[in-house]
C-alpha cells in the first residue's frame, strides 16, 4: 500500500551516492526522485510536490545553501535536510540559519538516515491530522513571510509554553498575541493586556500581583492582580523590553512557580496563566548590556514568532489596502472609492518604515484628501510617497538612471593652449552647472512647495529665491 506521505527528492551530483540513498528510501516504501543539480530540482518542483529534500552542500554549481530560498519558494511546506562531508561548526550553523531541518554528515549511517525520514514524515502526518482552520483575526496577507509566521502561530497556539513575539513597530504583534489566545484551548477565558511601556514602577507590583487591604495609603480593600485575573487565560505583556529590572526579577519567579504573593499578604496565590510577550527591541543585546535579565530572556524563548516588516511581505501591501479602505471609508462616513492602479503601485514601491500601522495612516490621510472625489489616485498620497515614486521611476533602468541622476558636464575642456581656462573660472562654471542641475531636481521634487524645498535643501527662503532667480527657475506651477 502506498504511504499517504513520503515523496522524497535527492539533490546530489554524486551518482553513486544517489543510487545508495535511493535504494534505502525505496526499501522503506517511499517514493524517491534523484537529480544532480539545483536547477534540475527547481524544474521538477514546478510540477511536483515533495515532503523532504535531501540537499548536498557541495554541488558542482556551488553551495547547496544558495538554492534553499528558491526550493522553499517552490515548495513552502518541504523539509530540507543537508547532506555533506563538512562537519565544521560554522557550516552547521550556517545551514540551520538558512532553514534546514537537519544535517547529515557523510558517510551517512543508514540507521540515522532512516530515523530522520521516519520522524519528519511522522511529524508531517500528525500536523496534517491535527490541523484546523486558523482564526486569523485582522491578520491580513498571503506572502510567504507572513504564512511562515502563521504556521508558527498555529503550532504555538496548541502548545503550552511561553511565547515571545518580536518585530518592528507596527508589524502586528498585538494581533498575533490575540490570535494566539483565540486559537488556544484558553480562548473561552480572559485575555489580559499589559502595556509595559506605561507601567509605573511604583505601582507595577500592585497591578500585577495585587495587594492586601492596608498595604499602602489608599488600599482600602483587597485587590486581585492581573496574574490572578488571568487564571485559565492569557496574559499579554506588550513591549516587555521596557519592563523595570526589579519587576523582571519578580516576573521570573512567577513564571517558574506559577505562584505569587500579593503585597502585604501572607497567602500564596496559584494562577494557571499563559504568558505571551512582545517587543520591538533586541533583547539579546539588552541582556549583553545588563538591561534585561538573562534568566528571564531564556524563560521567554520557549516559542518565538519573529514578524517580518511590511517591506519583506511581497504582495501583502495591496491585500492590506483592499482590506482597510472599505473599513476606513465606513468610519469616515464615505462611499467606497475606486482606486487607480498607480495608487497601489506607489504604495507597493514604498519601504514602509512604520509597517502596517503607517500604511493604515497613509490610507486615512489619502481618503481625507479625496473626500469629495470618487477616485483615489497618486496625487491623494502624502508627498514623501510621491517623491519616492519619482526616485523609483528614475532607477527603472540603468541608462535612464544615469541620464537623470548624473549632473551634466559643465562644459568640454578645450584642447588648445590658448582656450584653456584658469582654475578659478573652471571651478565657477562647474559650480553653476551643479547648482542648475540641483535646483531643477529640487523644483521637481518639492511639488511647488517652498516649505518642502527649504526642508529638502537646507536653504533659507531668501537664499532659495536668490538661487532660483539666478538660474531663471521658479517654484510656481506652469
Amino acid at each position: 500500500m502506498e504511504p499517504s506521505v513520503g515523496k522524497i527528492l535527492l539533490i546530489d551530483d554524486d551518482p553513486f551516492q544517489c543510487a545508495a540513498i535511493e535504494s534505502i528510501i525505496k526499501k522503506m516504501g517511499y517514493d524517491c526522485h534523484c537529480v544532480y543539480s539545483g536547477i534540475e530540482g527547481f524544474t521538477l518542483l514546478k510540477t511536483s510536490h515533495f515532503d523532504i529534500i535531501f540537499l548536498d552542500l557541495n554541488l558542482h554549481e556551488g553551495s547547496g545553501l544558495m538554492h534553499i530560498p528558491r526550493l522553499t519558494e517552490l515548495n513552502p511546506e518541504v523539509d530540507i535536510v543537508m547532506l555533506t562531508g563538512e562537519s565544521d561548526s560554522d557550516c552547521i550553523s550556517e545551514a540551520f540559519a538558512a532553514g534546514v531541518k537537519d544535517y547529515l554528515v557523510k558517510p551517512i549511517k543508514e540507521e540515522r538516515f532512516r530515523s530522520v525520514i521516519q520522524n519528519l514524515l511522522r511529524l508531517k502526518a500528525r500536523q496534517k491530522n491535527e490541523s484546523s482552520p486558523l482564526i486569523r483575526e485582522e491578520i491580513i496577507g498571503d506572502s510567504k513571510a507572513l504564512n511562515q509566521c502563521l504556521e508558527r502561530l498555529a503550532i504555538s497556539a496548541k502548545a503550552s509554553g511561553n511565547v515571545l513575539i518580536t518585530g518592528e513597530t507596527g508589524t502586528g504583534k498585538e494581533l498575533f498575541a490575540r490570535a494566539l489566545h483565540n486559537n488556544s484551548d484558553r480562548k473561552d477565558n480572559r485575555y489580559i493586556v499589559v502595556d509595559c511601556t506605561n507601567l509605573p514602577s511604583t505601582l507595577a507590583e500592585s497591578l500585577l500581583f495585587g495587594h492586601a487591604k492596608g498595604s499602602f495609603t489608599g488600599a482600602d480593600q483587597d485587590r486581585k492582580g492581573l496574574f490572578h485575573l488571568a487564571h485559565g487565560g492569557t496574559l499579554f505583556l506588550d513591549e516587555i523590553g521596557d519592563l523595570d529590572l526589579g519587576i523582571q526579577k519578580s516576573l521570573l519567579r512567577v513564571l517558574q512557580e506559577k505562584t505569587f504573593r500579593p503585597l502585604s499578604s501572607s497567602k500564596e496565590i496559584y494562577s494557571d496563566f499563559r504568558l505571551v510577550a512582545a517587543t520591538n527591541r533586541n533583547l539579546e543585546e539588552m541582556v549583553a548590556r545588563g538591561e534585561f535579565r538573562r534568566d528571564l530572556y531564556y524563560r521567554l524563548q520557549t516559542n518565538i514568532i519573529e514578524l517580518p516588516p511590511l517591506r519583506e511581505r511581497n504582495g501583502d501591501v495591496e491585500l492590506l489596502t483592499r482590506h482597510y479602505l472599505p473599513i476606513l471609508c465606513k468610519e469616515n462616513d464615505m462611499e467606497e472609492k475606486e482606486v487607480d492602479p498607480q495608487f497601489i503601485e506607489t504604495l507597493r514601491l514604498y519601504d514602509w518604515p512604520g509597517n502596517v500601522r503607517e500604511l493604515v495612516n497613509v490610507l486615512h490621510v489619502s481618503l481625507q484628501k479625496a473626500r469629495f472625489s470618487n477616485y483615489l489616485n497618486i496625487y491623494h498620497l502624502p508627498q514623501q510617497l510621491r517623491m519616492r515614486r519619482v526616485f523609483q521611476d528614475m532607477g527603472e533602468n540603468e541608462e535612464s538612471q544615469q541620464e537623470c541622476s548624473a549632473p551634466p558636464m559643465p562644459y568640454f575642456l578645450p584642447s588648445t593652449l590658448e582656450e584653456f581656462p584658469a582654475m578659478k573660472a573652471a571651478r565657477q562654471e562647474a559650480v553653476d552647472a551643479m547648482e542648475q542641475a540641483y535646483l531643477q531636481r529640487l523644483v521637481q521634487l518639492s511639488d511647488s512647495s517652498v516649505a518642502m524645498a527649504c526642508k529638502l535643501s537646507g536653504l533659507s527662503r531668501a537664499r532659495l529665491y536668490e538661487l532660483l532667480s539666478k538660474h531663471n527657475l521658479s517654484l510656481k506651477k506652469s
